[in-house]
């Protein structure tokens, strides 16, 4: 039988769209399904209404656009996730984090730290990812909350239980700071166009300018363009997999375009590559199984679910000036080295910095009216009945002629988006959760925050402390009171094993039971990452890919080794 792709890969995210670049360099031909759009230079929503109809993706109530966010009553967690060409890497905060060594205990097949150092900088080359040039560069120097954050972390006492004083580290982050002046367009080593970074803190809710090294710009623009290749990869958008099926010695894949759910589409091939994600991954196989459709997916599958420790909080009336809307979402970070938990599984935290859009602070005054801009509002309205009056009764009057100042005074000074500052932290939870489908299919996850609640009690005290070094008003997620957090690194689902007994995936991502079928994405990794883990997923992936033999050598000097 001849199969219509020799790999079908499902999402196109850090996984699979490293997957789907390797695999094309590697003769096969390749379809990338993603059930997002793919969103160009200048389309990312912004206007009332455009943010209103093309943000939030659910397509129940036929919204189809950037980010997922997921709650129920019955689920400890709440999620963010995203969807269009280039996955989580449109809404993440750019940061490209190494994995500390010890944090690899208990991973399987031998893989640490030393394994995965090469692979994490083919990932950091391919993406061109870089520290914030804070100390190199005026412009980028002047970054308020940068400035705060890196005299915080120098100001700070070791805490009770860390192995050594918390360092201000700046990590890699996928922006671009070549050209001449913000805004300015360059292609980048791929060829994609792209432009350098005018500080304007929109990282989160999709780059219109495209300074963000967003994987569709790197990964999948090579994947697509690789003159040298046998197949280029064949991208779809707007297909949402809704089936996988086992037939004979291949797959079928179903799909459907969301805004039209009802009509299927199907194409064959000889192996599967699933990166939705660990919700999305996860949740489509236990349906799978579920339904019978993959009847042999073994025990492991749900479980080891985290949220990276992930915890935020914000900081009010600091008596420092931050400028959220100054700069890259996340420009440093603050790493802190503990002890391990008592049962010796090891623990270290990072608290960011965060950075929020200057349309987000417009939309935070609009909201929180503000008396100096309500009294100047009120002083520029009697102005003017004042010089109404004088028209009328014929009265000569000396005031300005020029008002701009007095309409400056009508508008608010937002001091509280200015001296706020928000805080990102991230650390090791237990991956002790389990992700499960409700009776409507309808993916949950049970977590519980007591195993882990030494690393959410160092998080918060130490958050706190930097509440108090800045004279500020401290205020935390108070869904953490209830036992539930907030999580934007949601990781597990599909762990790695050394065999069936111990994981649902090997240590080349192929799923138990079922050869040719392969999870690649976060919900492999058995442990939290504790630092952001978009680049050990990559990596990860990376690592898999090469593990796949040639089916045809894309002979050329052009080819990516690094």
């Amino acid at each position: 039988m001849k199969w219509d792709y020799d790999y079908i890969v499902i999402g196109s995210g850090f996984g699979g769209s490293v997957m789907t670049c390797r695999l094309v360099e590697k003769g096969y031909k390749v379809c990338l399904l993603e059930r997002g759009r793919e969103w160009k230079m200048h389309e990312f929503p912004r206007r009332p209404h455009e943010v209103r109809k093309n943000m939030f993706w659910d397509p129940i109530d036929n919204k189809f656009g950037l980010m997922e966010v997921r709650d129920t009553p019955e689920s400890d967690v709440m999620t963010i996730t995203s969807s269009g060409l280039g996955g989580g890497s449109l809404i993440y905060a750019n940061v490209l984090y190494k994995m500390p060594e010890d944090f690899f205990k208990g991973w399987p097949g031998n893989i640490n730290r030393q394994t995965l150092e090469p692979y994490y900088e083919r990932v950091l080359n391919v993406m061109e990812a870089k520290p914030y040039p804070y100390d190199t560069h005026p412009y980028y120097r002047n970054t308020p909350k940068t400035t705060l954050l890196k005299k915080l972390a120098e100001e700070m006492a070791t805490p009770p239980g860390a192995t050594e004083k918390p360092s201000m580290v700046f990590p890699p982050i996928g922006v671009r700071f070549e050209g001449k002046f913000p805004g300015h367009q360059t292609r980048n080593i791929h060829g994609a166009l792209q432009s350098r970074c005018n500080k304007c803190g929109d990282c989160d809710i999709g780059c219109n300018i495209h300074a963000k090294n967003t994987l569709d710009l790197n990964y999948l623009f090579r994947a697509r363009n690789l003159k040298e290749a046998a197949h280029k990869a064949e991208v779809r958008t707007h297909a949402e997999v809704t089936r996988i099926e086992k037939k004979d010695d291949h797959y079928v894949v179903t799909y459907v375009i969301p805004e039209f759910p009802m009509q299927e589409n199907k194409f064959t091939a000889k192996n599967v590559v699933l990166s939705a994600g660990s919700l999305g991954s996860t949740s489509l196989l236990l349906k799978m199984k579920r339904y019978g459709h993959l009847p042999l997916l073994n025990k492991w599958l749900g479980k080891k679910w985290s949220g990276n420790g992930d915890f935020i909080s914000l900081i009010f009336k600091s008596k420092h000036n931050v400028d959220g809307t100054n700069g890259p979402v996340i420009t440093g970070s603050i790493e802190y080295k503990y002890k391990d938990y008592a049962d010796g599984y090891p623990h270290g935290m990072f608290i960011q910095e965060a950075g929020f859009p200057v349309g987000f602070a417009w939309f935070l005054s609009g909201k929180v009216p503000q008396f100096s801009g309500l009294a100047g509002l009120a002083t520029m309205a009697a102005h003017h009945v004042k010089k109404y009056i004088f028209k009328v009764l014929k009265i000569v009057g000396h005031d300005q002629i020029n008002i701009g100042d007095e309409m400056a005074k009508s508008i608010d000074r937002a001091e509280f988006t200015k001296r706020c500052l928000v805080l990102l932290g991230m650390g090791r939870d237990k991956p002790d959760g389990e992700i499960q489908l409700r009776d409507d299919d309808q993916a949950l996850i049970r977590w519980k925050i007591d195993e882990s609640q030494e690393h959410f009690t160092r998080i918060r005290t130490e958050m706190k402390k930097l509440a108090e070094m800045v004279d500020g008003v401290y205020v935390e997620n108070p869904l953490t009171h209830l036992k539930k957090v907030i999580s934007v690194h949601p990781l597990g689902g599909c762990p790695m094993g050394d065999s069936e007994q111990t994981g649902f995936v090997s240590t080349k991502g192929e799923v138990f039971g079922y050869p040719g079928l392969y999870v690649v994405d976060g919900s492999i990794l058995p442990t939290s990452t504790g630092t952001n883990p978009s680049l050990t997923i990559a990596a990860m992936a990376e690592y898999i890919a090469e593990q796949i033999p040639e089916k045809h050598t894309v002979k050329t000097k052009d080819k990516m080794e690094a």
